[in-house]
């Protein structure tokens, strides 16, 4: 029910910032910006990881990201290759810190039983 009411919400909105309602205008990719900022918010592809003040910190930095792509001259095409890059870069950067963290749980692991041991 919730998310219905939020789902209508967002579509009038939408539809007053694109000024039409014609089903070829609407989803020009945002749901990969949906996906990038969630990303720079500290979300997890994995799932169980992240808060909403991160997707919004993430929200502004991807903004921020493509505002930085006008001013330096980048033609405004490569904003999708800026959002793909950024979900690239979180894919790459969250599977390090997974397997990071097994890691350091392991040498806790290890040194754990090294000292009962003793």
């Amino acid at each position: 029910m919730i998310c219905a009411g939020l789902t209508a919400l967002s579509s009038i909105f939408l539809a007053m910032y694109t000024r039409s309602i014609l089903p070829s205008s609407h989803g020009n990719f945002y749901e990969l910006y949906a996906i990038a900022a969630a990303v720079l918010g500290g979300f997890s592809l994995r799932g169980g990881e992240g808060s909403i003040i991160g997707v919004v910190l993430g929200t502004i930095l991807l903004q921020v990201l493509q505002n930085l792509v006008n001013l330096l001259g980048i033609p405004s095409s490569l904003n999708f290759a800026v959002s793909g890059s950024v979900i690239q870069i979180g894919v790459l950067a969250d599977q390090e810190y997974t397997a990071f963290r097994k890691r350091r749980e392991l040498m806790r692991g290890r040194l754990a039983t090294a000292e009962g041991r003793l």
